[in-house]
């Protein structure tokens, strides 16, 4: 018997003991054998978060543009009205990609999505007016939140249990890397050169995307017993028992999940407290500082006085956020998700409120200590409190509700994003940047205590497993 037919035979034995699987690591799955092409589509549907995050990104560009007035002149109020229009046309976009992911397939819709992009970003890059501009920006605010909708339930869907965490922080890892590459352009380049070379991811991941096979439970959810089974073989191991794989998709899916059939299955309590508890965490995160930090950094190191250029302590940001990911993705699914967000949270906390004291008091080594501080902060985040709140959304909404509650929880934290990125200008105006630092400190301890209290641990249950975590015994 040939190796490969012993990693193959291997990798089948795990994915129907997941417990098994989780114990050995994620590095030992990888080198028993996941094929290639499993490899590569997991990759390939993670890549699409790398245009919510040069979106977010684009930010950095905003002070380059403010001091531009070869075209147009535009303010802080047109700062704050650019950052925001992200959230706000998030919300309703959200809401609606509920029925089109359920239309269409979560899939077909991010491919829908990227086709329109890099007009809008061009659009951006080389408009002679600020209507267009804005224009730009709306486009690429839908486009982005139809995709980061569908993102994380789909990644859930294609992947196996033993190795679901990797998967899902592999696409905060390249929303990260989005956002870095972003910095670097905005720092590197004039504003509109950035914005134009943005456009250019989009190419090879929508071509890429074409050869990933569909979500086996939308298929089974749509009737198609037949594509889902060919799906299901694309993406599962040798060795699987693929029928019975699809029988327990089928007990925990209903036909054609209507928006009507979604919101009436959130009235029973185990679809519904998973959704509201994932609700509640995304509204914490948000209020604890991350958009502040990563739409308006240039401006916070600026009032901060760190005397390193801004633009190079935003790059630093963005760089540590990366390193965290990777941190967090290559060893998540051996610690588990709960040890890591409880931890991540509570630095996070700590670091942030650090920070605004260190301004309020004005103590020696202002240079400095804000810089490392905020870095402690985004790294730690990076390690857990970026990625796993995401990683639930795919793990613990029940399929009956998934693709509605992942609507509501995207379209809440929008508005939250939304609420924050408008107003932040304004309220560092207000209250200085110190006492505004140290109010984000508290949501993240508040994060914490919820995880304690109610957050069950994901790592190596099946979605099947997961469907029971709620049920009142």
């Amino acid at each position: 018997m040939d190796t490969l037919h012993v990693c193959e035979e291997s990798c089948g034995a795990l994915e129907q003991h997941p417990k098994m699987a989780s114990e050995m690591g994620t590095e030992t799955v990888v080198k028993k054998g996941y094929r290639v092409r499993q490899v590569v589509n997991l990759a390939t549907v993670a890549s699409t978060a790398v245009f919510s995050g040069m979106v977010i990104g684009w930010a950095a560009v905003l002070p380059k543009l403010e001091e531009d007035t070869s075209k147009f002149r535009i303010n802080k109020e047109h700062v704050s009205l650019l950052v925001s229009f992200l959230p706000i046309l998030g919300i309703a976009t959200s809401l609606v990609a509920s029925s089109l992911m359920e239309w269409l397939g979560p899939r077909r819709m991010i491919l829908c999505a990227i086709f329109p992009m890099p007009s809008f970003w061009l659009m951006k890059a080389y408009s002679p007016y600020l209507a267009l501009l804005y224009i730009g920006r709306a486009g690429l605010a839908i486009t982005s939140s139809l995709i980061g909708t569908a993102l994380q339930p789909l990644v859930a869907e294609l992947s196996p249990s033993n190795i679901r965490g990797l998967a899902s922080s592999s696409a905060e890892i390249v929303s990260a890397i989005g956002v870095l590459v972003s910095y670097l352009l905005a720092h590197f380049l004039p504003w509109g050169l950035a914005t134009a070379v943005s456009a250019v991811p989009c190419f090879p991941i929508f071509l890429m995307l074409l050869t990933v096979p569909e979500s086996p439970y939308w298929l089974i959810r749509q009737n198609k017993r037949d594509e889902a089974e060919e799906s299901l073989k694309n993406l599962a191991a040798s060795g699987t028992d693929v029928a019975a794989q699809l029988d327990a998709i089928a007990s925990t899916s209903a036909p054609k999940a209507s928006f009507k059939y979604q919101a009436s299955q959130l009235k029973k309590q185990q679809n519904r407290q998973p959704v509201l508890l994932l609700w509640v965490m995304f509204i914490l995160r948000e209020l604890g500082g991350k958009s502040a930090l990563f739409s308006y950094s240039v401006y916070m190191f600026r009032q901060a006085k760190v005397e390193m250029d801004p633009f190079v302590c935003t790059i630093l940001i963005g760089l540590i956020r990366v390193v965290g990911n990777i941190a967090s993705a290559l060893t998540m699914d051996r610690i588990g998700r709960r040890p890591f967000l409880m931890i991540s949270s509570f630095i996070c906390g700590i670091s942030i409120g650090m920070t605004g004291l260190f301004l309020m008091l004005e103590l020696p080594g202002q240079s400095w200590m804000p810089l490392v501080l905020l870095l402690i902060f985004v790294g730690s985040f990076g390690i857990g409190l970026g990625p796993i709140p995401w990683i639930y959304v795919g793990e613990l909404i029940p399929t009956p509700v998934r693709s509605l509650g992942a609507s509501l929880i995207t379209a809440t934290y929008n508005l939250v994003i939304f609420g924050l990125n408008y107003a932040f200008l304004k309220i560092i105006a207000e209250l200085e940047l110190g006492t505004t630092l140290m109010i984000f400190s508290l949501p993240n301890f508040l994060v914490v205590l919820m995880v304690s209290c109610w957050f069950p641990e994901t790592r190596g249950k099946s979605l099947q497993e997961l469907e029971k975590a709620f049920k009142t015994k």
